[in-house]
């Protein structure tokens, strides 16, 4: 049951109400048990949708942390393998930038051949499973691609630096003393 009540009018209503509600508002076993006011029923379904955004966000930065973290060491172990390969590429008469264009290249490359097959997997997934559950409105084409792109994009970014960093120090160590472990 909702009551609207004018702006001068609301000060003390629910007691009041309350109050009254054992002589006056009852019918058979019939009561009123309580009075909440629309500010505090609002704040509550409030409070549930930022508690659940704040997860959301919570759980994608942890995802995101540790993809970063795995991307990064394995492409940073990767470069740091072949640092005999780069002394070698200088000496040959390479520019450093050459030398980190290719594994920037290397790098991108393996990503985009494994993207499109991430991506049909993925569709797949979310057309067996999720659509039958959100009934197809949530995960539309436009979306799924927008996505892609966008893992792609950080993805991109966390194989660059995971190459980068270490292609660099790589390329300033003098050819001798690289090729010397070999």
């Amino acid at each position: 049951l909702c009551v609207r009540v004018r702006e001068n009018m609301d000060n003390d209503f629910a007691e009041k109400l309350m109050a009254d509600s054992e002589k006056q508002l009852r019918v058979g076993n019939m009561y009123v048990a309580d009075v909440s006011s629309f500010a505090d029923i609002r704040d509550n379904v409030m409070r549930s949708e930022h508690q659940k955004d704040r997860n959301y966000i919570t759980c994608m930065a942890f995802l995101l942390v540790n993809i970063f973290l795995g991307l990064l060491g394995t492409f940073w172990f990767r470069t740091q393998q072949r640092t005999a390969d780069i002394a070698i590429r200088k000496v040959s008469g390479a520019s450093g930038s050459n030398i980190f264009a290719l594994l920037l290249g290397e790098g991108l490359i393996l990503l985009s051949v494994v993207t499109p097959i991430a991506l049909i997997i993925d569709i797949n997934i979310a057309h067996n499973e999720l659509n039958f559950y959100l009934a197809g409105d949530y995960l539309t084409w436009p979306r799924m691609l927008f996505c892609g792109l966008v893992s792609y994009a950080a993805m991109a970014v966390m194989i660059c630096l995971g190459i980068a960093i270490p292609a660099w120090r790589a390329m300033h160590i003098a050819p001798a003393e690289a090729l010397r472990d070999e």
